[in-house]
């Protein structure tokens, strides 16, 4: 009996809608199904998209797609209660076309990559809420929706962090997330007249601004960064917090973006904009989060859901990393239609794909980030050490000048360091990140 499809892709995010275009591109029956109203709807996320690896598919595609912004300037920092210490980067290389790196909001960019799947050739059914995949054996022959089958010899998993479809199946064999591989994402957008917003960020007409902070405010044993980037008349918010920090703690998402928001360094950023959005995410934790496998007999895990998410708490890099993962497994999936042969080890080449172009050797060269990353000291002492040493650097209180020497002593006192411990995280710093 003929399958139905030649690929079935689950999720119309970004590693979903890109790997319909290009398996539609070669000439394959492709199904692309959204378990939102449209493709976008359910996605609360946004950022700053890096790189080029739409050209492969779509040439040009950041003069057309509903972009925000192109990025300029990016900051990073530290907060403290009262207090911040950031530093910019501000290229000159950024400015010029073709821009390196663009403002984006989910719901709009990834609606017009399903609008551009469908126009490719591929069939994209919205308020599909795939049930689970259709195991046959170890085999995975589509998918099972509503007591429906819908058949193919590969099944591309592309349904994000909190994958449904693959926990507790032999994908993912637990029947849950885990907390240490796990984010909680929390985004407000707030409504801000373009020229306004341009000029209390001190930024061009399409020009854009991002920046990421460590958040040293939060209750004790809370861990989590704050993030803030331009749309085009809009302002992003929000944190990114570590699941497991939460356990047991009596503390309330809503009481936290509180707390961030208020904070001086970011208030008077909102100051008279007016909240338009909110909602929160779960995130996967990057290597932390990666499946069991990446490919088996008819199926392989694309983008987030496979955990290709890169976070060291600098940089937040995860749709590059789902646009390509998409396109490799439809280059697999293309090869396999050619042989007529969709078995663990014709798919296996997906694997290698992803060694070749780099995202395997990104995950496993950082692989223990986390131990960098969620570092309790990062939030707690080092936004002190940090904000008090500048405080004594930079203040005129009209006594005599203190050594660099002494004001370091003196800060690293305030944040609880030991010279010991200073090293031994300076040394983690340099191996991990």
């Amino acid at each position: 009996m003929a399958d139905d499809f030649d690929v079935i892709v689950v999720g119309a995010g970004m590693a979903g809608s890109s790997a319909a275009i290009r398996l539609a591109q070669g000439g394959a029956n492709v199904l692309l199904l959204e378990r939102g109203s449209e493709a976008g709807a359910k996605n609360l996320s946004g950022g700053v998209l890096w790189g080029h690896d739409l050209d492969r598919i779509l040439p040009g595609w950041a003069n057309e797609m509903p972009v925000e912004r192109h990025l300029v300037r990016k900051r990073f920092g530290f907060l403290s209660p009262e207090s911040a210490v950031s530093f910019d980067m501000d290229d000159g290389a950024w400015r010029r076309p073709p821009y390196v790196a663009h403002t984006v909001l989910r719901a709009r960019t990834d609606a017009w990559l399903a609008k551009k799947a469908e126009e490719a050739g591929a069939t994209v059914v919205t308020s599909v809420p795939v049930d689970r995949l259709n195991w046959e054996g170890s085999k995975v022959h589509g998918v099972v929706q509503g007591g429906e089958t819908m058949t193919a010899p590969v099944t591309i998993i592309a349904d994000g962090a909190n994958s449904r479809v693959t926990l507790g199946t032999p994908i993912r064999p637990s029947p849950r997330l885990s907390g240490e591989a796990t984010e909680l994402g929390i985004k407000e957008v707030y409504k801000l007249d373009a020229s306004r917003l341009e000029d209390r960020f001190s930024v061009g007409p399409g020009e854009g601004h991002a920046e990421e902070w460590v958040a040293g405010m939060f209750p004790p044993g809370v861990m989590g960064g704050g993030f803030l980037y331009t749309n085009a008349d809009t302002l992003s918010v929000g944190l990114i917090l570590n699941v497991q920090s939460l356990f047991g703690r009596k503390v309330a998402s809503h009481d936290l973006i509180e707390q961030f928001r208020s904070h001086p360094a970011i208030a008077s950023r909102l100051r008279d904009a007016e909240l338009v959005e909110y909602g929160a995410k779960l995130i996967s934790s990057g290597w932390a989060s990666r499946p069991a496998s990446f490919y088996g007999e008819g199926w392989m895990v694309v983008g987030d859901a496979a955990g290709f998410v890169f976070s060291n708490g600098i940089v937040i890099q995860g749709m590059n990393y789902a646009v390509r993962s998409g396109l490799e497994a439809a280059e697999t999936a293309l090869a396999a239609r050619a042989a007529k042969e969709a078995s663990a080890a014709r798919l296996a080449d997906y694997e290698r794909r992803l060694e070749r172009v780099g995202i395997l050797g990104d995950f496993r060269d950082f692989e223990s980030m986390d131990r960098v990353k969620w570092n309790p000291r990062f939030y707690t002492a080092y936004p002190k050490f940090a904000t008090a040493l500048f405080h004594g650097m930079m203040t005129e209180t009209g006594a005599p000048k203190e050594h660099l020497r002494r004001m370091l002593r003196r800060a690293q006192k305030a944040a609880g360091l030991s010279v010991l411990t200073l090293a031994k995280d300076g040394l983690d710093v340099v191996r991990d990140l």
